[in-house]
């Protein structure tokens, strides 16, 4: 169907048929078998901004499960873990607190938590737990090891429309352990020209699944800090968000790249000439044997890993196209003359006690006496994503407002901490950690990944008359909204357990909302239906319900499901399927859900028809 686009307002419609009413008996929901027990568990790691957790624990059942509409108590499972480190200091065992517990076909997390059926328990854990971590310190991060480290029982009944799986004695502990992203990077080894270095790779969806179109990707050489150094070839994925960042899904729909993270030995150096070279001979190596675009080489680096890219953009500085640094500033090095024409931008906290900002605040000035503009914002090191997005937003506009390609960033004292969001509070953090609002803004991203090696204009140099570029651009920005499908079937309905209603349910059609207007200022979709007929019979629109769910949106978005309705409550007066705060809404948002009639055991049988009329402003 065709939608029509319109500013502030767009609407799109679709037929919604629940065919052939009859008085159906209605098949009974998958009962939980009273012999059902836990048979294995799965834990589930993140890397978090503050580190990785454990923030997940998936238990297997004998049985598949079956609830209906009765939600699992959260507080019927006991998950334990048991933390070896390498003292009785860093050792211990306690219990997790359970958050949420849902059930899934898949040991995975599911971003709405409504899982009604299957074999899977999802237990989801605190991350504000003392014991989530998977790392211990001792001057470097080491790796608890979490192979049967973690145990779960089921210590109430379950209770479901039917039946009850009772509690039991059982503990089971955990036989797998899944690392999400951090799985998805090969375990490699450099052996060629400098420095031997153990190192990750992550490549492109595409390029994994052996697709060839001949595009080229970007690449992102990630040097973590001296406390990510070591032998495990892991810890450098764990410890923070410097490299996973890059390879998360959202990113890597937003900017497909390769990413690059060597692990610095222990008895090794970025700086010297050896690793230097190891690494600048790992870069060429990938750009010579992958589809890399050599114009897209980039380099990221905190703390230790921070002074290796200041080193080497220095000395290699037509390598990189743009660089991103964070926790330290290389003071008025004489290098930095070679560097004006090099997109940086530099993340640090103004109380950072292990490597001092003024190392920062030196480069600037050093940069200005070389002609340098130097765009330079201070907010918060923990404010709300979407107010960090906001903040960053303006400053790489107004770095591009006058051709400025050196940023700096400086987080406020006693604030950098880790964003709040549904689930809690920001975690205070040191001042050192200014990775981390750095690397969860994704306009970091966006930014970087913007760089084309050779697109800046020179500070000094030979300047001709030149010539005029013209260009017509025709006004732009608007709102629309598309919907996938111009009917959905409910099918036949059928009588319910309990001979209460008949009950009927489809999927809501994906519905594609576009906003390309520049003041970003937020948005709302909502959907209302008519009464259905089926000649001269109606029934009664209210008698539909739907749960509306955010299916897909860009990381700068910050979007949020409506509350479910439930059937007899109906949305004829327009129900909210999803909304945008100010600044969250500019990108393109997919909103899915489904829809559940029950209708009266009265009504008369028929193909009846509503029609949903789904609106944007």
């Amino acid at each position: 169907m065709t939608i029509p686009i319109r500013r502030g307002r767009a609407v799109g419609t679709t037929a919604v048929a629940a065919l052939g009413l009859g008085l159906l008996g209605a098949a009974p929901a998958l009962a939980a078998p009273a012999d059902a027990q836990i048979s294995d568990a799965v834990v589930l790691v993140e890397t978090l901004d503050e580190g990785a957790k454990v923030t997940a624990l998936a238990v297997q059942y004998s049985e598949e499960l079956d609830f209906g509409d009765v939600p699992l108590d959260p507080e019927a499972f006991t998950v334990t873990a048991r933390l070896v480190g390498s003292t009785p200091g860093n050792t211990s065992t306690g219990e997790r607190t359970v958050t949420h517990a849902y059930l899934s076909d898949e040991p995975e997390r599911s971003p709405d938590r409504a899982g009604t059926s299957g074999e899977w328990v999802i237990l989801e854990l605190s991350r504000y737990d003392a014991n989530a971590g998977v790392l211990f310190y001792t001057g470097i991060n080491n790796q608890y090891p979490l192979d049967g480290a973690y145990s779960v029982q089921q210590t109430e009944d379950l209770v479901g429309d039917d039946e009850t799986v009772p509690a039991r004695s059982t503990t089971v502990v955990n036989t797998a352990v899944d690392r999400g992203v951090v799985d998805e990077f090969s375990v490699e080894q450099w052996t060629g020209e400098g420095s031997d270095f153990a190192y990750r790779f992550f490549q492109p969806e595409a390029v994994r699944d052996g697709e060839d179109d001949g595009r080229l990707y970007p690449l992102v050489l990630a040097l973590h800090g001296s406390g990510e150094s070591g032998t495990d070839n892991a810890a450098q994925l764990l410890a923070n968000r410097l490299v996973t960042s890059w390879a998360e899904p959202e990113a890597q729909a937003e900017h497909p790249a390769f990413v690059l993270a060597p692990q610095r030995h222990p008895d090794l150096s970025w700086q010297d000439e050896e690793g230097r070279a190891g690494l600048l001979a790992m870069v060429e190596h990938a750009k010579e044997t992958l589809p890399i675009d050599p114009d897209r080489v980039y380099i990221t680096g905190l703390s230790l890993g921070s002074i290796g890219t200041w080193n080497l953009l220095v000395d290699d500085s037509d390598v990189f196209a743009g660089a991103v640094t964070v926790a330290y500033g290389p003071g008025a090095n004489p290098g930095l003359a070679e560097l004006v024409d090099v997109p940086i931008w530099q993340f640090h906290s103004e109380d950072d006690r292990t490597v001092p900002v003024q190392g920062v605040y030196d480069s600037v000035a050093a940069l200005e006496e070389l002609g340098v503009d130097v765009v330079q914002r201070r907010w918060a090191g923990n404010l709300p994503r979407a107010e960090a997005v906001a903040l960053q937003t303006e400053q790489r506009r107004a770095a591009q407002d006058i051709g400025a390609h050196h940023l700096v960033t400086i987080f406020e004292e006693g604030t950098t901490g880790t964003p709040p969001d549904a689930d809690g509070p920001s975690i205070p953090l040191s001042g050192h950690f200014s990775w981390v609002p750095a690397y969860n803004n994704p306009v970091t991203h966006d930014w970087l990944m913007s760089q084309v090696r050779g697109a800046t204009q020179p500070v000094t140099g030979q300047t001709t008359d030149g010539f005029d570029v013209e260009v017509s651009i025709p006004e732009s920005g608007g709102l629309a909204v598309a919907v996938g499908a111009e009917q959905v079937d409910l099918g036949t309905a059928a009588l319910e357990t309990g001979l209460s209603h008949l009950a009927a349910s489809g999927d809501l059609p994906t519905i594609t909302v576009a906003d390309t207007r520049p003041a970003d200022p937020g948005w709302s979709l909502t959907a209302e239906v008519t009464d259905f007929r089926a000649g001269a019979a109606v029934l009664e629109g209210q008698y539909l319900g739907v749960t509306p769910r955010v299916l897909s949106a860009a990381p700068t978005q910050e979007v949020t499901a409506g509350e479910p309705v439930a059937p007899g409550e109906g949305f004829t007066e327009g129900t909210t399927l999803a909304s945008a705060a100010p600044g969250g809404g500019r990108g393109t948002t997919t909103v899915g859900g489904e829809l559940l009639l029950h209708a009266p055991t009265s009504t008369v049988p028929g193909d009846y028809v509503a029609r949903v009329t789904v609106t944007v402003f």
